[in-house]
Parts: C-alpha cells; sequence; structure tokens
C-alpha cells in the first residue's frame, strides 16, 4: 500500500466520523514518501483551535506495541488522535489492513513516567508493507479543557461503510 493511500483512507475515514470536537481535516506535505523535507499527513483542527496530525514517518525498528486504553484527555491531543483512529479502524475494518496496533517509540515523549507514551500507529498492509503514522499536535489560542468536552460521541453507523461513500482522493497540499 502507498503511503498516499493509507492517508486517504485514514482521512475519508475521519470525515465521516464526524466527530463533534473536530471542525476540520486536511492533508499536507508535498512528499509521497516518508523521510523527505515535506511528510505528507493529516491534520484534524479542534474547537479549540489546536490541532493534531498524523503524519507518515519511516517504521522505528524498536517500536513497541501498546494496547489501547481510554480515551485521553484533550490536552494530549496527539495521543487523543492515534486512540481516535485506532478506535475507528476497529469500526471501519479496512480491508486493505490485515492489522493496526497503537505503538510507544523510543526516544519520544517521557518514558520515566509510567506507561510509555503512544506515539505512532503502525498498519500492517494485506500486500505486506508497512505503513507507520507518527501523531503530533499543536495548541490554538485557548486552553484545552481539562475533560473530554464530549464523552458521550459514538462512532456513527457510517464509518463501517466509509469506502461505499463518494470520497474524493485528496493530493497533498501544503499546510
Amino acid at each position: 500500500m502507498q503511503v498516499t493511500q493509507a492517508l486517504d483512507m485514514m482521512e475519508a475515514i475521519l470525515r465521516v466520523a464526524e466527530h463533534p470536537d473536530i471542525v476540520s481535516v486536511s492533508r499536507y506535505g508535498a512528499d509521497t514518501q516518508p523521510g523527505g523535507q515535506s511528510p505528507p499527513g493529516i491534520k484534524a483542527v479542534h474547537q479549540t483551535g489546536s490541532y493534531a496530525m498524523l503524519w507518515a514517518a519511516v517504521p522505528h525498528r524498536d517500536a513497541r506495541p501498546v494496547p489501547p486504553g481510554d480515551m485521553p484527555p484533550p490536552r494530549y491531543r496527539a495521543q487523543r488522535m492515534l486512540v481516535l483512529a485506532h478506535q475507528l479502524l476497529d469500526v471501519a475494518r479496512p480491508e486493505v489492513i490485515s492489522s493496526w496496533e497503537l505503538c510507544a517509540t523510543p526516544g519520544v515523549g517521557d518514558w520515566t513516567a509510567g506507561d510509555p507514551p503512544l506515539s505512532a500507529l503502525r498498519l500492517k498492509c494485506g500486500d505486506g508493507s508497512v505503513v507507520y503514522l507518527r501523531a503530533t499536535a499543536a495548541s490554538g489560542g485557548t486552553s484545552e479543557p481539562e475533560t473530554d468536552p464530549y464523552p458521550d460521541y459514538q462512532i456513527p453507523q457510517g464509518v463501517q461503510s466509509w469506502h461505499r461513500l463518494n470520497v474524493p482522493h485528496a493530493e497533498p497540499a501544503s499546510v
């Protein structure tokens, strides 16, 4: 699977999910492969103006699988995006992906604070390829809420049929 195909898929699933905290989803980056000057990714802008990004990275050989846990609070936007993406994949079940797992990457985040922090989503594709999506975030103009402003959010049924919707393929664009 090509990186752009994986990002097209994730963008479509995020759009169909209609999470009330996400006000827009867009693509960025000019590269089509990880490791370049302008890595391709997806940017989700939140109600507070902060944003979380999933971007293609070279798979880290020492990345450790981390079991999915509860949804982190909004101040942990990157980890929150990873958990949401994992939950969406659990419902969408894309045929081109054989498995997906949350990962912790050595050297990313504070490993001394107990559990290693989530930093990536590893997609193992049906064709044998691996797409490794890292997550980062940036704060907006207001502070993040301490608790989830949408604790009752349920993944809509449309996520199961995301691939049948007429979602155009995105072209990478600059930020």
